[in-house]
């Protein structure tokens, strides 16, 4: 190998070819140690060259995180089934339903606001005609110029639980086939909680001063029907000329481990057909199934 620079003479040119050689020679296998190192190393971290997809999403879609309908205006109408919750405390208006309710599998989470009725409103919550599988659950519905919840006499499967009915125009329940637990229902001008059809539970139930307008078939619970379960409840002053609990018409009615309060002969009004524990007082009464009455 030969090596060219001009400016030269001949004697130099030969000197510097002979040197370049001796380097070259003396370096040649480091000099290709590294270069096959290097090239290795570019050749194994260069990878697929091919995408592998598009990026996966890492954030959940609104519906994900709350998976919900809120109701945050009275008049609302429900026309679909599915999940919806209060957002806010609800204030009615005149001759409008606070909730209506058209279609069956539907829960409403009242996320422990209020439906607060005004004078010549209709009922906080009403469900229109033979819908099932209806849940209302968690807050107060006060106020309201006909009932608190009105499940009509053909509604199926209507669940409420948790809340408080209070100071309703007629009712604070009205339904058929229903179960209510848990709530507190008091000062109903006319009936706390009234049952027109088979098949209902109302178990473990706080009923205080319902038929506070003192008509004269009011009762805290009243039944209209047959095969009903009443079971644990306490009701107390529930006027003067109204019952405590009432079965106006119906048999196989079951009624047990009741507590009423304040209405002496009226706490209990019962016809033959039914199934009632031992009606008596605290002191007088064994049978685990027992009525008290005080």
């Amino acid at each position: 190998m030969r090596y060219a620079f001009s400016g030269c003479s001949g004697r130099q040119l030969f000197e510097l070819n002979y040197y370049l050689k001796k380097i070259m020679k003396k370096h040649s296998l480091l000099f290709v140690i590294g270069f096959s190192f290097l090239a290795t190393t570019l050749t194994f971290a260069q990878g697929s060259l091919t995408p592998p997809g598009a990026p996966a999403q890492t954030m959940k879609s609104l519906d994900q995180v709350q998976p919900r309908t809120p109701i945050a205006y009275s008049g609302y109408g429900i026309f679909m089934p599915g999940s919806y919750y209060l957002t806010t405390n609800i204030v009615g208006f005149s001759g409008v339903n606070g909730i209506n309710i058209t279609c069956d599998n539907v829960t409403i989470d009242l996320n422990g606001f209020t439906l607060q009725g005004v004078s010549g409103s209709l009922s906080g919550i009403n469900i229109s005609g033979a819908n099932t599988n209806i849940i209302v659950r968690n807050g107060i519905i006060t106020g309201w110029g006909s009932d608190g919840i009105d499940g009509g006499f053909s509604s199926q499967n209507l669940i409420l639980e948790h809340l408080t009915l209070s100071a309703n125009v007629v009712n604070g329940v009205e339904g058929n086939n229903c179960i209510v637990s848990g709530c507190s229902v008091q000062n109903n001008q006319f009936d706390g909680i009234t049952i027109v059809g088979s098949g209902s539970q109302i178990i473990g139930n706080t009923l205080f001063g319902n038929n506070s307008a003192n008509h004269s078939n009011g009762s805290g619970i009243l039944i209209e029907g047959n095969n009903n379960r009443i079971e644990d409840n306490h009701v107390t002053a529930s006027s003067s000329s109204g019952y405590g609990i009432a079965v106006f018409s119906g048999t196989a009615n079951i009624i047990i481990k009741n507590s009423v309060e304040g209405g002496g002969a009226n706490n209990y009004s019962i016809p033959g057909g039914n199934d009632v524990g031992p009606i008596g007082t605290a002191t007088n009464s064994t049978s685990a199934w027992a009525n008290i009455s005080h």
